[in-house]
C-alpha cells in the first residue's frame, strides 16, 4: 500500500474509533483532510445554523469525491431542520452536486432538494440552473466532431440526463415555451435514457395543448422505456 494512502487509512481508523464533538466534527468539515472530513460528515449530529450550515453544504462541490458522498449522503436528513431554512440559499451548489461526475451523488442531492419543491426562491433558481446545463450540454454536443472520442458526448449526455431528473422536480418553475424547446430537442437524441427523462416531464403535460404533439411523439417514440414512462406516470 502506497505510504500516504495506508497514513490516511489509519488515521480514518483512528477517528472511526473515537466520538467526535460536535464543535470537532465542525472544524474538520471546515479545515481538515480527506479523512476527518469524510469522517466529520458522517458523525455531525446536527446542523444548528446558517452558519454551521455554510462550512457543511462548501464541501458538497470542489473537493475529494469521498468527501462529497459523505456530505450528500445526509442531505435528507438535514435539510428538513428549521423547515430547511439553513439550506434554502445554496440552490447554486446543489445545482452543481446535481450534475455530479459521480451518479450516486447526484442521485442523493436530488433526492434532498425535493424538499424544496414549493419552496419558488429556491425552485426558481434551482430550474434556471438545470436549463443552462441542459442548454449547455447541447452547445457541446453540436461542437463534437466525427473524430472526437466517444466519451465527450457521453460526458454531456450524462450532464443533460441528471438535468432533466432536478428539472423533472422544478419544472413549473419554468417558462413553458422554454421548456417545449429543451424538450423537443431531447426528443431528437438517439440516447434513450435521456429521451426517458423527458418523457418523464411530460406525463405531467398530458393535457396541455402546448405539449400535445411533443407527448404524442414520446408516446410513439421507438423505445419502450419512454414510452412506458408515459403510462406510469400518468
Amino acid at each position: 500500500m502506497n505510504c500516504n494512502l495506508e497514513e490516511n487509512f489509519n488515521h480514518a481508523l483512528n477517528l472511526c474509533s473515537k466520538e467526535l464533538s460536535h464543535n470537532e466534527c465542525i472544524e474538520f468539515l471546515k479545515s481538515g483532510n480527506v479523512a476527518e472530513k469524510q469522517i466529520a460528515a458522517l458523525l455531525i449530529d446536527t446542523i444548528n445554523s446558517k452558519d454551521e450550515a455554510e462550512i457543511f453544504i462548501s464541501n458538497l462541490t470542489g473537493c475529494d469525491g469521498k468527501i462529497r458522498e459523505a456530505i450528500a449522503s445526509r442531505l435528507s436528513e438535514f435539510i428538513p431542520i428549521q423547515n430547511g431554512i439553513f439550506f434554502n440559499s445554496y440552490y447554486n451548489i446543489f445545482a452543481d452536486a446535481s450534475i455530479d461526475i459521480n451518479a450516486n451523488i447526484s442521485r442523493l442531492v436530488i433526492d434532498a432538494v425535493e424538499f424544496y419543491k414549493d419552496n419558488l426562491d429556491f425552485g426558481k433558481h434551482y430550474a434556471e440552473n438545470m436549463v443552462h446545463f441542459i442548454q449547455d450540454g447541447f452547445l457541446q454536443i453540436s461542437k463534437i466532431k466525427f473524430r472526437d472520442k466517444k466519451y465527450i458526448l457521453n460526458k454531456q449526455l450524462f450532464k443533460i440526463y441528471w438535468s432533466l431528473e432536478g428539472l423533472k422536480i422544478f419544472c413549473k418553475y419554468i417558462d413553458e415555451k422554454k421548456l417545449y424547446e429543451i424538450l423537443s430537442k431531447v426528443l431528437e437524441l438517439s440516447e434513450y435514457t435521456v429521451r426517458e427523462k423527458a418523457a418523464q416531464i411530460l406525463a405531467s403535460y398530458k393535457n396541455s395543448h402546448l405539449f400535445n404533439t411533443l407527448y404524442e411523439k414520446a408516446r410513439k417514440d421507438s423505445n419502450y422505456y419512454v414510452r412506458e414512462t408515459l403510462v406510469k406516470n400518468v
